[in-house]
């Protein structure tokens, strides 16, 4: 193995040690810090393979053989629990242990490897350099490829399901975050696929490109996820769920309300959008920073499917938009009448829960950020 390549796992092994113990070890600990914390190990764990004497006598690390090959097999379900539960944080279940399954199935493949005693790993690995890969070692290979793309896949249904329902049901969430999770994502999916071409053509420039940008990937996520546990966690969305299907509303009615025939005429649909706008004027209800489609459904008197076609089709917005709007006119119409008072205020004032959201909320909806705004009106 070229030296540079040798530093690179040696290095990479030291981190990933180091981040799985603040991960695992947290005060501030969360399913999606833990979830982090053992893909860190599983890495530095696959990166310490360097220092196995493949053709000498064996040392402490000869016990890794086999194992570290494996490993790769768990990053796919590492990567669907992350997202999972850094934006919507919920308890472990043992039907979550299925997603190890195409790990168990590598293990079961190469049991004869894995439990042998260090010399006779050594002893297999260099009878199997002399002869072709054998059937056990493609399917193995397969099987850590196939998850891998299976697992991006699966993550990314998770996270468009997230982001749909967050925009369907809530009004203060930074949008950001998902912009965030689909780099992620993409970031994911790009290793991935230079590690397929790369083994596949035996091109070792590819192999090490993927190796670093893993160590970049993972651990740079890592130690933001271990400063801020709550990087990417969306609170509101764990009370929204339950409280639609609570009155009787499954996903696929709240979703219908995007078709272009809904259950209620144009005249109802009319009719009860001068009641909520009528609402969001007198009562002001945009400045709830835990308003949430149930809450002003339940305030106004109507259904939350009913509340979500009015908005959809009679306003062509989501909840997330029409409630923001409010916001962000309400902010605006201050800063022209008031141009002393600090925006951060406004913006709390308004209904937002953070800067952070106030921020990415207002230059997506007009464009500029707050303080290009405020210069613009001098």
């Amino acid at each position: 193995m070229p030296v540079l390549h040798q530093n690179l796992f040696a290095i990479g092994a030291f981190q990933g040690l180091l981040l799985a113990v603040l991960l695992l070890a947290s005060k501030q600990n969360s399913n999606a810090n833990r979830v982090l914390g053992l893909w860190c190990l599983c890495l530095a764990l696959n990166f310490l393979g360097v220092f196995i004497p493949l053709d000498g006598p064996p040392n402490g690390f000869s016990v890794l053989i086999g194992w570290h090959f494996l490993l790769p097999a768990l990053y796919g379900s590492f990567l669907y629990l992350y997202c999972r539960n850094a934006i919507n944080e919920r308890p472990f279940k043992p039907s979550d242990l299925l997603h190890f399954s195409p790990w168990l199935i590598c293990v079961v493949l190469n049991y004869e490897i894995l439990f042998a005693s260090g010399a006779q790993k050594l002893q297999i690995i260099a009878a199997s350099l002399s002869q072709p890969m054998g059937w056990h070692r493609q399917f193995t290979d397969g099987i850590v490829y196939g998850q891998a793309f299976i697992y991006v896949a699966l993550s990314a249904w998770l996270i468009w399901r997230y982001q749909r329902q967050a925009r369907t049901t809530l009004s203060n969430f930074n949008p950001q975050i998902f912009a965030w999770l689909w780099s992620i994502l993409l970031l994911d999916l790009a290793i991935w696929l230079l590690k397929a071409v790369g083994d596949g053509g035996q091109i070792k420039a590819l192999l090490v490109m993927g190796d670093v940008l893993i160590v970049v990937f993972i651990y740079s996520i890592s130690l933001a996820q271990w400063r801020d546990p709550s990087l990417f966690k969306i609170a509101q969305l764990v009370e929204a769920e339950p409280q639609m299907q609570s009155q009787g509303q499954s996903q696929s009615q709240i979703n219908s309300s995007n078709k272009s025939d809904g259950a209620l005429d144009s005249d109802i649909r009319s009719s009860l959008l001068r009641a909520v706008q009528e609402h969001m004027r007198v009562h002001e209800a945009f400045r709830d920073n835990q308003l949430t489609l149930t809450r002003l459904a339940e305030a106004v008197g109507v259904s939350t499917h009913h509340l979500s076609e009015v908005l959809n089709q009679q306003e062509g917005k989501n909840f997330y938009q029409f409630v923001n709007e409010y916001r962000i006119n309400d902010i605006c119409q201050k800063m022209k009448a008031d141009s002393n008072e600090k925006v951060l205020d406004l913006a709390m004032a308004a209904g937002f829960a953070s800067k952070s959201t106030f921020n990415a909320v207002f230059k997506q909806l007009t464009g500029t950020t707050p303080t290009q705004y405020r210069k613009g009106l001098v």
